[in-house]
């Protein structure tokens, strides 16, 4: 199973007042967090982890010490970025 970059919980534009305009949170999403994930799904076809969780990549990676950091952090950098736009909420703050 192939990665591919989650769509945003909200607009582009939500976030503005709260200081991230939409040039930015377009520059972080569509070029910074899909660059993650175009490198993630290079590097599980050639390891070998393709079709595998997330979790369970991040799981190997570790495991695999020096040999296994590419992966780790790509895989890593992934999943802090679906979280990331998942606790960012347009009003703020909030349970």
């Amino acid at each position: 199973m192939a990665f591919s970059l989650p769509a945003l919980p909200y607009s582009t534009t939500a976030l503005a007042a709260n200081g991230m305009c939409q040039e930015t949170l377009e520059l972080h999403h569509g070029k910074h967090h899909n660059a993650y994930v175009t490198a993630l799904n290079g590097l599980i076809e050639a390891k070998g982890l393709a079709g595998k969780s997330l979790e369970a990549i991040c799981a190997e990676a570790g495991k695999a010490g020096a040999d296994g950091l590419p992966v780790l952090n790509q895989a890593g950098q992934h999943y802090n970025h679906i979280l990331f736009w998942q606790v960012m909420l347009p009003g703020g703050g909030g349970d």
